[in-house]
C-alpha cells in the first residue's frame, strides 16, 4: 500500500500543474465544473502518485522556459481531468 503525500505539498502541485495546463481551478469550481469532492479527490490522487519528483521536474521545466498552456505529462494521475477542465474552460471563453 503506497503512502499518501503530504498534502500542502500536493496542493501546490496541483495548482501549479493547473496553471501549467492552463486551467483556473477556481473558475472552474465557481462555475460548478468541478465540485468540492472531486477538488478533494484531485489533491488525494496526486498525493498516492509515484511520479511527484517526475512532475516537479516537469513543471520546473516548462516555467523556466515560460511555456504557454500545455497537456499534462503522461503519468499524472489527474491528466485527464485537466484535459476535461480546459476544454469546458475554453467553451466558456468563446
Amino acid at each position: 500500500m503506497n503512502t499518501l503525500g503530504d498534502v500542502s505539498t500536493h496542493l501546490q502541485l496541483v495548482r501549479r500543474m493547473a496553471r501549467a495546463t492552463g486551467v483556473d481551478l477556481d473558475a472552474a469550481h465557481q462555475r460548478g465544473a468541478l465540485a468540492d469532492a472531486e477538488w478533494a479527490a484531485t489533491v488525494t490522487r496526486c498525493r498516492g502518485c509515484q511520479c511527484t519528483e517526475d512532475c516537479s521536474r516537469w513543471l520546473a521545466e516548462g516555467e523556466l522556459a515560460a511555456a504557454g498552456p500545455r497537456p499534462a505529462p503522461q503519468g499524472c494521475e489527474n491528466k485527464a481531468l485537466f484535459a476535461t477542465l480546459s476544454t469546458e474552460q475554453d467553451e466558456w471563453d468563446s
